[in-house]
């Protein structure tokens, strides 16, 4: 449950990363085109989304901080700022570059990527966790300047742990990378599955750099565009990225969605379609990704297994074509003419099999175990959903309800009282509240006389609607 906290906690900063992917997407699309005239109408665009995209790390630890504050505080938020600038100032390249011996390991490398997502989220985890101490009682110190005092003194203490903990990360992403680096397509398999893994950890970075640029001899990327590597091989790092961002993840939101409560499905539709609007057009995948990586870890490690997957069948085939920012539909247009792609056309016949595949396995997967994925959180304390609800949800509800009551059969009387249903069963044994929670039932009351399903301010529209099967 804490897991599914602060995946909920992610929410907030998650909505407004598509919509900054999609003005990147947009203004890189028109400075390709050549027209003089959009030019400037695209630097506003890529700018304005970059900003937002490049600081995706300090918008999680305001936005988790604030989130996860018991009274949603605008102090605990600025205290996430405040752990994020403390802790990401002290591990810079410059301070550890004067602290270290440069030769013990590469500190730009190890470092220099570490304004990243897992610091901004945990930045905003200490922070909430520091508000929290503001009610410890105390007679020196006011309230607030407790907090901050807290929140300086985690962000230090953190920062010595990683100045100690991260270049022994990167030491061993540098291993890793060199021991697959001579395993062809299985490497470059295993590769984009610990890729997805690390996103987590916002350690992708590092492992990208390994891989991607000239840290150990590889350097795929600009060698693709250079054209100066080994056509068919040069690219297959990049290449099977573009099933998985234009299709798989396509097919992931639309199964997410369909899966949400039907109470949630209108709140969470614009996050659904944006995400996968942002995925198929520029690559980009984070909002997406983080929206259920901690709410559903079992689901984001298959959606890793599956990356690989395809980047090994890809690499396997010699389907190559490489990208300059991330694998979307943009950088597909622009990378597929190059000397160095081989039948970039087949990464999209790969597309729409990763597409079956993965909406199959996620709808199969959330369904049949019941995983929390966005618009399936069990808060048994959220209100039904304000507003207004379509006809034909009102109608699939019911369905739902005289399912999980055993069947029409099984119901005796069945009568609304307030923001309940109160139902009267033949055998209780047959209800199945499992179901019935996936249409928006806040919690329900099993007494011996009846079940009482906690609905809210729409259960008379819900009991209109029973009426017509003649319960």
């Amino acid at each position: 449950m804490k897991l599914q906290k602060l995946g909920r906690a992610l929410m907030l900063p998650i909505a407004v990363f598509p919509a900054a992917a999609l003005l990147m997407g947009i203004g890189y699309a028109l400075e390709e085109s050549g027209m003089e005239n959009l030019y400037f109408m695209a630097m506003i665009l890529q700018k304005t989304g970059n900003v937002i995209i490049s600081q995706m790390p300090m918008i999680f630890a305001i936005g988790v901080a604030y989130e996860l504050s018991d009274d949603k505080s605008g102090l605990a938020a600025c205290n996430g700022l405040l752990c994020f600038l403390i802790i990401t100032s002290l591990l810079s390249v410059s301070n550890v570059s004067f602290l270290e011996d440069t030769l013990r390991f590469r500190v730009d490398e190890a470092f220099g990527n570490i304004n990243n997502q897992f610091i901004g989220i945990l930045s905003g985890l200490l922070a909430a966790f520091s508000y929290r101490r503001k009610h410890v009682s105390t007679n020196y110190l006011p309230a607030d300047f407790r907090v901050l005092v807290y929140t300086s003194i985690f962000a230090m203490l953190c920062s010595i742990v990683l100045y100690i903990v991260w270049p022994l990360i990167f030491t061993l992403l540098i291993s890793i990378g060199t021991m697959i680096k001579d395993m062809g397509p299985l490497g470059a398999g295993i590769y984009a599955f610990l890729n997805r893994l690390l996103v987590l950890l916002g350690l992708h970075h590092m492992l990208n750099s390994i891989f991607w640029f000239d840290v150990i001899g590889i350097n795929d990327i600009g060698n693709y565009w250079a054209g100066t590597g080994i056509r068919g091989v040069t690219g297959m790092y990049q290449a099977g990225y573009y099933p998985i961002m234009m299709f798989g993840v396509v097919a992931m939101a639309l199964a997410m969605y369909q899966c949400c409560f039907i109470t949630r499905k209108k709140k969470m539709k614009p996050f659904f379609v944006s995400s996968a609007i942002a995925s198929f057009l520029t690559g980009v995948t984070e909002p997406l990704e983080f929206s259920f990586m901690f709410l559903s870890p079992l689901l984001y490690v298959m959606h890793a297994l599956l990356t690989g997957i395809s980047v090994f069948m890809a690499a396997s085939l010699q389907y190559i074509a490489g990208f300059s920012f991330s694998a979307g539909a943009i950088d597909f247009v622009l990378a597929s003419s190059l000397p160095m792609a081989v039948k970039p056309y087949m990464l999209f016949v790969q597309g729409g099999l990763f597409f079956v595949i993965y909406y199959v396995l996620f709808r199969l997967m959330i369904k049949k175990f019941d995983l929390c994925t966005p618009g399936r959180e069990n808060d048994q304390n959220e209100p039904f959903q304000e507003g207004s609800i379509a006809a034909e949800d009102l109608n699939e509800m019911a369905k739902v309800i005289i399912e999980g009551c055993g069947g029409a059969e099984n119901i005796i009387a069945i009568h609304s009282c307030i923001t309940r249903l109160h139902i009267t069963l033949k055998d209780q044994d047959k209800f199945v509240f499992k179901r019935i929670r996936q249409n928006g039932a806040a919690g329900y009351l099993k007494t011996k006389e009846e079940i009482q399903i906690v609905y809210g301010a729409h259960v008379d529209a819900i009991m209109d609607v029973l009426k017509n099967y003649q319960l």
